[in-house]
């Protein structure tokens, strides 16, 4: 199976198909951050967050030890500008197919000024 990332929207957006699969982007994240860093954009992982079912759902019965931040979701266009900047980068071709997926989401979320996050799957 596999760690994946995904997008999660603050509202639907009806008709919007948010499928992706999302490995490769988790297995190359470090790789891409490092690449957003010196593009000057922000990295991918502070996109992420986590509401308390899904960490319950990774970590079990130690989940109730952990204080979980507030749930916060990001503008799309902050995302887009990462997802943009990362899509010219050679260290973003492995994963090229999920960030192109990422782009066609938050395109349609800006235009709708939908706010999203990533989740991770695990």
């Amino acid at each position: 199976m596999g760690v994946a990332y995904y997008i999660v929207l603050e509202t639907e957006i009806e008709g919007l198909d948010l499928s992706m699969d999302g490995k490769i982007l988790a297995r190359q994240i470090d790789l891409l951050d490092a690449a957003a860093l010196d593009l000057g954009v922000r990295p991918l992982t502070e996109f992420v967050g986590m509401d308390a079912d899904a960490l319950e759902g990774i970590l079990g019965d130690d989940a109730g030890d952990i204080e979980v931040p507030p749930l916060e979701h990001f503008s799309a266009e902050d995302g887009l500008s990462t997802i943009r900047a990362l899509l010219a980068r050679p260290e973003a071709q492995p994963a090229l197919d999920d960030l192109k997926e990422c782009e066609r989401i938050l395109r349609a979320a800006a235009q709708h000024q939908v706010g999203w996050r990533f989740q991770i799957d695990i």
